[in-house]
């Protein structure tokens, strides 16, 4: 899961695509509603970067974005709280990975669903929903059995996300079949939160009977599900080739094209593309049908006004991380803590390094459309939260001088060795530098990055990304032991907020609530530095229809807006010449 965390701008930029919409404070225009009656056939095309995997209880989420096209979950995103193709409610933008509230959910394998308490979860899966033709499955119907069986994997394989991140909820949590339509999961309470918004939209479906026979899923041969897509070629380092399932159950719910059977496309090719350049350059030439880049590319694709986009901020946020838990650092006072903030001229890099288009903070939470009842922005912080955002170099020495270092002192961060880290680092240095603190820069490759990160090991300072906004009321960025929490803090204000939230979910609204007046205490302790970040802008052809600008629906469900696409094959075929 770390690699998502670290690399989520990547994770976002690489995946996929997305339409129009929502508020002009945000800079996204309007789009008009789709009136075409969809129609069948061609391809769509997309771009992939991470080496693919295809059982989720060998590797998470982020490697094994081929099953969201294959394999189903009992939860998803519900298409119609987003735009829709200009036909939903617009609730949800979906422009982002990780978006994990219930309020937002619909049914996917499970029909409905009853929650009792804190510690049951009762599905009742749809009837009728087959395997694909493949054996030993030989299009079966799928049952409780297999949906027990695949989800007691996350529990028990020592490799599954679960089992690794949250081993006590795997040793307590009980899973089991009332009858051939019904699944109940029972976990002790304290649990509830963990394994509600980690199993039902996260963890693929597999049937019973191919899993006992292969023993995992992890040849792509063997690939058998029951979603929109069936998996027909994989070509390392080059193509993943699926296409459509005509024995598909889902139909599409809104729009000129409700009551169709989905998928709507022929196939769906993920290109595996790492050079940005070549990607790019598939996009601009057509080979692609979506894109998402960063401002500075977006600079030529905006002078393109055949191109619909939109523009969204990324689902995790950036900061500087520090080893408050030593005495004798310090990093222990915070009187340094918010001098260094102060230090930062976070304007200057929004106007100078992401021309004008940034945050200046989107650490713990981003502010998003679906989760802006959590987030505070700036003019709305008290005056003492706000402050440690401001640019004041004169006051920070000052600070420094009362913490005992009136000289300043000599730090090292390590970070990953990209581009985009090392820019942003190197003016921190330098904006440091005139209070008299020295910054060292030490870039690591992901691989050894991680190796410190997982054990909490760095000396002094480490350049780290939050986890995903969906687990923003779980406060593992700043309580706990996890390898988000960079900055070992132990503070009993937040401690107390994490338990008020964990207790009161599954009211998200009152979670919210908590999360939004714990926000100004822990922006003025400054255990972790906020950096601005960047927008990102998603770009698509205009013969890619009922698109409006997802990146998956649900949790890390990257590519399932697929099924809800059409491609207007006489568009493209005009529009590129041929």
């Amino acid at each position: 899961m770390t690699k998502n965390r670290i690399l989520v701008c990547l994770l976002t930029l690489v995946l996929i695509a997305t339409l129009v919409s929502v508020s002009c404070a945000k800079g996204v225009k309007e789009v008009g509603v789709e009136k075409e009656k969809p129609v069948y056939g061609g391809t769509l095309t997309l771009r992939a970067e991470l080496t693919p995997y295809f059982d989720d209880a060998i590797q998470p989420h982020y490697n094994t974005y081929p099953l969201k096209l294959t394999n189903d979950e009992l939860w998803e995103g519900d298409w119609t709280k987003g735009k829709a193709g200009g036909y939903g409610t617009g609730e949800c933008d979906w422009f982002i990975n990780g978006l994990n509230r219930l309020e937002h959910k619909a049914g996917c394998l499970a029909e409905s669903w009853e929650i009792q308490g804190k510690n049951t979860i009762i599905f009742h899966l749809r009837k009728g929903v087959k395997w694909q033709n493949k054996p030993p499955t030989n299009g079966r119907e799928l049952t409780a059995d297999d949906v027990v069986f695949s989800l007691k994997r996350m529990l028990t394989v020592p490799t599954a996300y679960f089992k690794r991140t949250y081993p006590k909820a795997a040793e307590t949590t009980e899973i089991y079949a009332s009858d051939p339509y019904t699944v109940v999961i029972k976990c002790q309470p304290e649990y509830f939160a963990d394994v509600i918004t980690t199993l039902p939209d996260y963890a693929h479906i597999f049937p019973k009977d191919a899993l006992e026979q292969f023993g995992n899923m992890n040849e792509w041969q063997n690939n058998i599900g029951s979603g929109p897509f069936t998996l027909t070629e994989f070509v390392p380092g080059s193509v993943i080739s699926y296409t459509r399932n005509p024995n598909y159950w889902q139909t599409n719910p809104v729009g000129p094209g409700k009551g169709d059977q989905l998928p709507y496309v022929d196939s769906v090719k993920l290109m595996i593309i790492l050079d940005e350049s070549t990607y790019y350059a598939a996009f601009r030439t057509g080979q692609l049908d979506i894109a998402t880049v960063d401002w500075e590319m977006a600079t030529e694709f905006l002078n393109r006004p055949e191109l619909k986009h939109v523009e969204f901020e990324e689902d995790t946020g950036l900061a500087i991380c520090m080893r408050t838990d030593k005495k004798d650092s310090p990093f222990a006072d915070k009187r340094v803590r918010q001098a260094l903030s102060m230090a930062i001229d976070r304007n200057k890099i929004v106007n100078d390094y992401f021309g004008g288009r940034g945050r200046l903070y989107g650490w713990p939470v981003p502010n998003t459309r679906e989760y802006a009842n959590a987030f505070v922005p700036l003019e709305q912080l008290p005056k003492s939260a706000q402050e440690v955002f401001q640019y004041q170099p004169e006051k920070a020495k000052q600070l420094l001088a009362e913490a005992g270092y009136p000289n300043g002192f000599k730090t090292k961060i390590i970070f990953y060795n990209q581009r985009l880290y090392t820019d942003l680092l190197q003016m921190v240095k330098d904006m440091w530098a005139k209070v008299g603190v020295e910054l060292v820069l030490e870039p690591k490759d992901y691989a050894s990055l991680l190796g410190v990160v997982v054990r909490r090991a760095h000396e002094d300072m480490v350049l780290w990304t939050g986890a995903g906004v969906g687990t923003y009321f779980k406060a593992i960025n700043y309580t706990g032991t996890g390898m988000f929490n960079q900055s070992y803090v132990d503070d009993p204000v937040l401690n107390k907020a994490r338990d008020e939230m964990l207790a009161a979910y599954p009211d998200e609204a009152m979670v919210d609530k908590i999360h939004r007046e714990m926000l100004p205490y822990l922006f003025e302790q400054c255990y972790a530095i906020p950096l601005p970040g960047q927008r990102y802008y998603r770009f698509w052809w205009p013969w890619v229809k009922n698109y409006s600008g997802e990146a998956g629906l649900g949790y890390y469900n990257t590519f399932n807006f697929a099924k809800y696409v059409w491609i207007d094959q006489g568009l493209k075929q005009s529009m590129l010449g041929k």
